[in-house]
Parts: structure tokens; C-alpha cells; sequence
């Protein structure tokens, strides 16, 4: 046994000298909360949803004590609007935060000042920019550490991995008060690209990175430059370990909570998943497909009541705050999502909308009772999916069926709202979205009468007035009252990122560069 791992098992065992406080107790009758939000990780490539690697024996135990969620889906295929519903319980097209100059409003309700509020200590320990104190994630929180990431070098080169996560989590949970509940929120990021775990995870199920290995670059490139055959698959065994290594340390920080007598209940989910060439090319953020929107979705521990099962009612990120909240004894200010623990099975079935505009994208689907829709409104395209017998969407039968289109459209457009109003009759033109008025697409112009309400695709594109200068945009330039059209909706607070920022996500694939 070398001598690092000697050491942590000291620590782990309480052997390790008296300078290191323990875990303290907690309140039996009030079981601790943890939510776990691995980023990237789609639901396949877990052992509990039918993965054929042994990626995940600690989620899999869990998931086999309580509740797995066999259809759960995120609102957005990358990790900021998904983050934002994921704490709020509100749906992207409510808290806007869909880009990355757009923070979380200061009026939209966060979980984490739902459980402050009703006496919980609150922890939140993240490792990504995009869940950082930069968009407003701290809020709730009486300690947040998003490991001060803010270079590209620093994420690339994983300072913040899924033990610096752990470490800072079981710190706090020794300086809580003994008896006091803890809400504690961990996010990992090590699932995502460049799925680089430290030894001996990095051989656990293929050889070691090397130079020569495939560096991501953006997803349209693969597109023209697919991976070869060699390269996809040593990248899917990457992502394997890095799920594997992640599971570790869970299986480490529950041990010791579980060491010091606390009693918790668990919620593990993503934000999104990944691309390995199913579509032709690598990564996310730019399509709604499965493989980037099913989540794994799973309840255990002490509030989740009933025998183990597994859930086929579709759930979304937006059910998690009230979730947590029901688990506190807790209200959560009304959003978007319900409590898991109250969904019938015999209720009606639920609309799933999801959407993306990252880059030069411009898409929106809905899940609604087995179909899919999906619209490219960049390009004009339909799709429609039979997800009950054709989960992995391979056959599309807009073709086929234009009465489902049509009535999953209508639909869709209805949950999306209308939070425009026009106080005169306007003439609108948008810079680089549609215009959706009465549930039809006006396209990017459109003559409205005075009285109408409409809603811009994506919710974040621009209006301008005919004959005007100004271009408006809901989340952080609100017309003022009076103007001819008004926003009644949260303003989202603008976020302006450093060139190092920049350059950082750009490294990741989240901001297009010039090559």
C-alpha cells in the first residue's frame, strides 16, 4: 500500500494523530441532504442504468436502496441554464440564464435559501466557472467554495477534482455545529472532457493518456473530422474512469458521514451529457438528443420511503428543489418542477421542454406522454422521435405523422409563455431569434397589434422597433415603462467575463474561437 493511500485510510479510520476533528453527530431526527450534480454524465454510462463497464458500484448501491429515475431529463444540454433550474426549479425559458453573460436573477428563489431558511447548515463546493459565485450561485449559501477557478490552465489541468471537492465538503462538515442538519451541495467536474482522472484511475479500464490523444476542439469540427474508431473508443474509456473515479470519492464522503452517525438522504443527477459520435460528432451543447439530455436521476437514503424501485414516470431537473424542499418539511416558492416523493403514476402526462441556442444554434424540443419533437429553427427543420419504442431517436417520423408535429408544436408553444406585451400597435424585427406570437412563429419579423403577448426564441435574442436604434433584450435591458412593448418577467443580472474567462471556455468548447 503506498503511502498516500495509507494515509487517507488513517484519516478515513480516525488513526491519523488528534489534530484532525471529526465529523461531528447530527440531528437523527432531521437526516442531512446531499446533492450531487456530476457534470456531463449521462444516464447510460452509470452500471444501474445498463452500463457494461463497472463505472459506478457506490451510485449503483445506492440506486438499488432507494428510487432510480429510468427517464429523467435536463432542460438544456450544458451546464449553466441547467444548473440554474437544477437549484431554482424553474425552467430556462423563466430564469433565462441561457447564455453566458446572463447570471441568475436576484428574484428567482434558489434551494439552498429555501433550506437556510428552515435550519439547515448550507455547503456548496463546485469546480466549474459556470457554477460559480461569477453567476450568482453562491446565493443560500453560508459557505460556498467554487475553488477560485478562473483560468483556462486551472480548469484544464483539473485543479478542482473530485477529491479537492470532497476534501473542502468533509472540512465544513467538521466545523458544523453537532446536532445541526447540513444541506450540502457538491458538484464534480471531472466527467467532463478532458475526463482526465489521476492514477490509478487513469488505466482502469485503458491505457494512460497520451499526447498523441485527440484534444476537443468544438463540435462542428468533428462533424467534417470525425474520431477514428481507436481514438473514440480510448475517449469513451476515458469518460468511463472519470465516472469511476468520481463514484470513489462519493463512496468516501458518504463512509464518513456515515462514520460520524449522521443520517442523510441523497439526490444524484447531471446537468447534461455527452456526444461520442452518435450524431457524427464529440461533446455538447448543441443538440437535444438523448445521449445529451437523459440525466441519471437518484433518490436514497432516509427520506425516500417505500421499498427500492424504479420509477418509469419521466421526472425532470426542475422537480429537484421542491423535492428537497418536501424532504426538509419545507415549502419551495413555486416554480416549474414537483415533489418526486407526491408524483402519481397515474397522473397526466407531463410536457418536457428543452432547448439550446449555444453558438450559432437556434433549437427547441418537447417531450410529451412517449414523442419528441424537435425543432431547428436556425435551419426550419422538424423532427419527431417515438421515444416508447425508439428511445435512442434514430428514426424520424415527421414525415410520417405531420398531425403529431403539429400538435406537439402547439404544445411547446404553450409552455413556453408569453412574456412580452405589446401596449400599441409595433412593428418588430429580431437580430437572431424568431418571434412566436399567439403560437405561430412570426419569424424574425413580425406587425403586432396592441394587446399581444409574445415570446422570442431563444428568450434571450434582441427586438428592435421599427424605425428605432436601440435593440432590447429581456434579461438585462429591459424597455422602460410606457415603451411600446414591456417585459414582465425576472432581469437577470449581465454578466461580463475576462479575457482569461474567455479564453478558458473557449479551451473547453464553450465559446467559439476563429479556426
Amino acid at each position: 500500500m503506498s503511502a498516500s493511500i495509507l494515509l487517507r485510510v488513517l484519516l478515513l479510520t480516525g488513526l491519523a494523530g488528534c489534530h484532525t476533528p471529526s465529523v461531528p453527530a447530527g440531528d437523527p431526527g432531521v437526516p442531512d441532504i446531499v446533492l450531487v450534480s456530476i457534470d456531463t454524465l449521462r444516464a447510460d454510462h452509470l452500471g444501474c442504468y445498463g452500463h457494461s463497464r463497472d463505472t459506478s458500484p457506490f451510485l449503483d448501491s445506492l440506486a438499488a436502496q432507494g428510487r432510480r429515475y429510468a427517464h429523467a431529463r435536463a432542460p438544456s444540454p450544458w451546464t449553466l441554464p441547467s444548473h440554474v433550474t437544477m437549484l431554482s426549479g424553474w425552467m430556462p425559458a423563466r430564469h433565462l440564464a441561457v447564455e453566458d453573460d446572463i447570471g441568475i436573477a436576484p428574484e428567482i428563489p434558489l434551494i439552498s435559501e429555501t433550506l437556510a431558511a428552515h435550519g439547515f447548515a448550507t455547503g456548496g463546493f463546485t469546480s466549474t466557472l459556470f457554477v460559480s459565485r461569477k453567476f450568482g450561485f453562491e446565493r443560500g449559501f453560508q459557505t460556498f467554495d467554487d475553488g477560485d477557478i478562473r483560468t483556462s490552465k486551472q480548469n484544464l489541468a483539473g485543479e478542482v477534482t473530485a477529491t479537492h471537492v470532497v476534501d473542502r465538503a468533509l472540512k465544513w462538515l467538521r466545523g458544523i455545529d453537532p446536532g445541526e442538519p447540513a444541506f450540502l451541495f457538491v458538484h464534480f467536474y471531472d466527467a467532463h472532457y478532458a475526463y482526465d482522472p489521476p492514477a490509478p484511475w487513469d488505466t482502469h479500464f485503458d491505457r494512460a493518456p497520451t499526447d498523441d490523444d485527440a484534444r476537443y476542439r468544438k463540435y462542428h469540427w468533428y462533424q467534417d473530422h470525425p474520431l477514428d474508431h481507436a481514438q473514440l473508443t480510448h475517449q469513451r474509456a476515458q469518460y468511463d474512469e472519470a465516472i469511476r473515479y468520481v463514484d470513489a470519492e462519493l463512496q468516501r464522503l458518504h463512509s464518513a458521514m456515515q462514520a460520524a452517525g449522521r443520517r442523510a438522504s441523497w439526490l444524484i443527477t447531471a446537468d447534461h451529457g455527452e456526444e461520442f459520435g452518435e450524431r457524427g460528432s464529440w461533446g455538447h451543447a448543441h443538440t437535444l438528443y438523448p445521449e445529451q439530455l437523459q440525466v441519471p436521476l437518484i433518490l436514497s437514503g432516509a427520506r425516500v420511503q417505500g421499498p427500492p424501485s424504479v420509477v418509469q414516470a419521466v421526472a425532470g431537473l426542475q422537480d429537484i428543489p421542491p423535492t428537497l424542499a418536501a424532504w426538509a418539511g419545507a415549502e419551495h416558492p413555486a416554480g416549474d418542477g414537483v415533489d418526486l416523493g407526491a408524483l402519481s403514476s397515474s397522473a397526466a402526462p407531463r410536457a418536457f421542454v428543452a432547448d439550446t441556442s449555444r453558438f450559432s444554434t437556434n433549437r427547441m424540443g418537447i417531450w410529451l406522454d412517449g414523442w419528441r419533437l424537435d425543432l431547428d429553427l436556425t435551419k426550419g427543420g422538424r423532427e419527431l422521435y417515438r421515444t416508447s419504442v425508439d428511445p435512442l431517436e434514430e428514426q424520424d417520423l415527421a414525415a410520417q405523422d405531420p398531425d403529431q408535429v403539429r400538435a406537439l408544436e402547439t404544445r411547446l408553444f404553450s409552455e413556453l409563455g408569453a412574456p412580452w406585451s405589446c401596449s400599441q400597435d409595433v412593428q418588430l424585427r429580431s437580430r437572431r431569434g424568431r418571434i412566436l406570437s399567439a403560437s405561430q412563429l412570426q419569424g424574425r419579423k413580425a406587425s403586432l397589434q396592441a394587446g399581444t403577448r409574445f415570446q422570442l426564441l431563444p428568450v434571450d435574442a434582441e427586438i428592435q422597433l421599427a424605425g428605432g436604434d436601440d435593440w432590447l433584450r429581456a434579461p438585462s435591458s429591459p424597455p422602460t415603462q410606457g415603451a411600446p412593448v414591456s417585459w414582465q418577467g425576472p432581469q437577470a443580472r449581465a454578466v461580463s467575463l475576462t479575457p482569461e474567462e474567455r479564453a478558458q471556455l473557449e479551451a473547453l468548447g464553450y465559446i467559439q474561437g476563429e479556426n
